[in-house]
C-alpha cells in the first residue's frame, strides 16, 4: 500500500508522541518492552493498518532522507555563506521531523569545549 503525504505526517505525529523510540535521553529508551509498546501504539492509532515491521521500514526510509537533508543544511552553513545561501529543504516531511528530532541530531558539547568558548569570549 502506498503512503500518502498525509499518512506520513500522521505517522510522524504518532512517532513524535513516543520518545522512547527516538530520544536516547528518554528513561525508557532501549528498553525492549517499552519500545515495542510504543510501536504497538503507533500501529493501533494510525488510520491505515500497518504491521510494526512495515512502520519500522517507513521510519528507516524517512530517517535516511532526513539525515541526507540535515547534512546538506550543515554543509551549506560551513561554507561561510550568508543567511540567504543556507540550504532550506522543501521536502514535505522535513519540518515535521526537524521540530522534534533536531535536538537529537545535535552533537553533545563537552565541559572542556564550553570552557574554551567561555575563555575566548571573556578575553
Amino acid at each position: 500500500m502506498e503512503w500518502s503525504n498525509e499518512l506520513v505526517l500522521e505517522f510522524l505525529d504518532l512517532y513524535e508522541q513516543e520518545p522512547c523510540i527516538w530520544n536516547p535521553k528518554h528513561s525508557q529508551y532501549k528498553i525492549r518492552n517499552s519500545v515495542h509498546d510504543s510501536w504497538e501504539n503507533i500501529s493501533i492509532n494510525l488510520s491505515v493498518p500497518y504491521s510494526i515491521s512495515d512502520l519500522k521500514k517507513k521510519k528507516d526510509s524517512l530517517m535516511a532522507t532526513f539525515r541526507k537533508l540535515i547534512n546538506k543544511v550543515k554543509a551549506s552553513k560551513k561554507m561561510g555563506s550568508g543567511l540567504d545561501d543556507i540550504y532550506k529543504p522543501d521536502w514535505f516531511a522535513y519540518k515535521a521531523m526537524a521540530k522534534f528530532l533536531h535536538s537529537v541530531n545535535q552533537p553533545n558539547t563537552t565541559k572542556s569545549s564550553e570552557l574554551n568558548v567561555f575563555r575566548l569570549n571573556n578575553k
